[in-house]
């Protein structure tokens, strides 16, 4: 940053230039924390598999003990419902991993919902960059004990030191909140100066880190470090190159922020301060005279009403505030819990290999990518209403791909297809999850983000908005894969997936009827 930029101790206003820069730090960061995150998901089914083999028939490990209850209740389960019991659970030890998957997913997404609100306020006190800099922390010890967790206790802990430790989208929705206003912020935006810089770059790092993660995962998944003679915490993880890997794009991402990332914590406040100088030295005309006589000649009465009418349009835009929260959460409920299913169904139904999961994660990713760069940035951020009906569409897409997998489902159990050759049912599905990916979350948040700074006339809690509509979404994710992987385990894949079309479809209609059209959004745009 230029010295000449500011007053001495305090940031420079965050110009266009300034804003794109830091825009495109925020990106290649975001793009490697999330190329680090996605090379786990499809290792998790054959990670636990690898998991239970080791120890899974020893009761005096969490595992057995955690297995043994499961397969107990079970067992208990088939009794009582005689031939009405699913047929999923007559698959015996191997049906029980798809709820153990469940369980390791919520206690993930839990701790992020706990987490994200004490990030937000952490941001908005101590600064982005700092609490950032404490996040990736977390995140390299995280994933240096993955490659050393050879018990599934250890893996545990990881994960969960991993859930307490994710605040980069978080953060990074913030930053860019920071330094663009509310005409640029929620523009589409690809690579350096393509398009307009805004917050959708959070949705193409995820297209992107989507499209190569899974893919990274599966080739180096058939890297071995593990060894015959590896036993208790010294021992490697499953998979433990692909662990390997995460850890060094983390350090790369680590080092970069701190090299390249500023503070912007007070970016939007010097950028105030300096319009309103640049106002004071601008001499009075004949027109701003008459209109300072009117002002000073203004009522009571009239002024009563125009605060009024303000103290009307702050109360709107935080009850649409609440009504985004809640939606976020219903959505990410069910939204979640499929898509976390779905590696399990491909594992359970197909025998997928890790290669084939990461095929079809990697398709959802590209998919979206190419949504985002395509057609995302040309509509989003002209207007909230643009904002909402990509939302909309994201939400009936995501119905109909569920609907899609229902179908594969359905067909795979009346023709018992072979392993590995599922119909395309489960493609029309994947697409359905990647029009989902490349919309709804993304544009939400530049919701919010809009809405949010007319909630109290201010874009000084940014930080803290986003962290309570991120934590309102993490209950979602913390309770959705539990919710989805038990009704999974207990009534099969299909009647899983159909109860989430129908709850996305009724959340698609309520988000469409209660949240309001433009002018009303725009207008608190405007007030900001």
């Amino acid at each position: 940053m230029s010295a000449d930029a500011s007053p001495k101790g305090s940031q420079p206003p965050p110009s266009s230039s300034l804003g794109k820069r830091i825009s495109r730090i925020v990106f290649i960061a975001l793009l490697l924390d999330i190329l680090s995150f996605t090379i786990i998901l499809p290792l998790l089914p054959r990670s636990l598999e690898a998991y239970k083999l080791r120890e899974g028939s020893d009761s005096t490990t969490l595992l057995g003990w955690t297995l043994a209850n499961v397969s107990h209740l079970r067992e208990l389960i088939l009794t009582k419902a005689g031939p009405r019991a699913s047929h999923f659970l007559e698959q015996g030890a191997r049906a029980d991993l798809v709820l153990l998957g469940g369980l390791l997913g919520s206690v993930y997404s839990l701790l992020q919902c706990i987490v994200a609100p004490i990030i937000g306020r952490a941001a908005d006190r101590f600064g982005r960059r700092r609490t950032l800099m404490l996040c990736m922390a977390g995140n390299i010890v995280w994933t240096v004990l993955w490659v050393f967790s050879y018990s599934f206790e250890s893996f545990l802990v990881a994960r969960i030191i991993a859930g307490l430790s994710e605040g980069n989208v978080q953060l990074s929705t913030t930053i860019i909140a920071d330094v663009t206003d509310p005409q640029t912020r929620s523009h589409g935006m690809a690579l350096v100066g393509i398009a307009s810089h805004g917050m959708a770059l959070v949705g193409i790092a995820f297209a992107v880190g989507f499209t190569l993660g899974p893919s990274i995962g599966a080739y180096f998944s058939r890297l071995s470090l593990e060894s015959a003679s590896s036993s208790g915490v010294l021992g490697y993880a499953p998979f433990a190159t692909a662990a390997v890997f995460s850890l060094a794009l983390l350090l790369t991402e680590s080092v970069y922020l701190y090299v390249k990332l500023p503070e912007t914590l007070d970016f939007g406040k010097t950028k105030a301060a300096a319009a309103a100088a640049a106002a004071r030295q601008i001499p009075e005309s004949s027109d701003t005279l008459v209109e300072q006589e009117t002002e000073d000649t203004m009522d009571a009465s009239e002024k009563h009403a125009q605060q009024k009418l303000q103290n009307q349009q702050n109360l709107s835009a935080k009850r649409i505030l609440r009504r985004l929260n809640y939606i976020h959460f219903g959505y990410l409920f069910f939204f979640s819990g499929m898509e976390y299913t779905l590696t399990f169904l491909t594992h359970d139904k197909f025998n997928f290999s890790n290669a084939q999961q990461g095929k079809l994660l990697g398709f959802i990713g590209i998919v979206s990518t190419l949504l985002q760069g395509g057609y995302v940035r040309r509509v989003k951020g002209k207007s909230a209403h643009r904002d909402k009906s990509l939302v909309a569409q994201g939400m009936a897409g995501c119905a109909v791909g569920l609907l899609s997998i229902a179908m594969c489902c359905i067909n795979a159990d009346s023709k018992g297809e072979a392993a590995g050759q599922p119909s395309w049912w489960l493609w029309a599905g994947a697409l359905g999850f990647a029009v989902a990916s490349a919309t709804v979350v993304n544009c939400l948040n530049s919701m919010v983000s809009l809405v949010g700074a007319a909630a109290d006339g201010s874009a000084s809690s940014t930080g803290r908005k986003l962290g309570d509509f991120r934590s309102a979404g993490q209950i979602g994710r913390a309770l959705g894969p539990m919710f989805a992987c038990s009704l999974y385990w207990l009534s099969g894949a299909a009647s899983c997936y159909i109860v989430g079309t129908a709850a996305v479809a009724v959340i698609t209609l309520t988000f469409v009827a209660s949240i309001p059209a433009t002018p009303e959004i725009d207008s608190k745009k405007k007030i900001c």
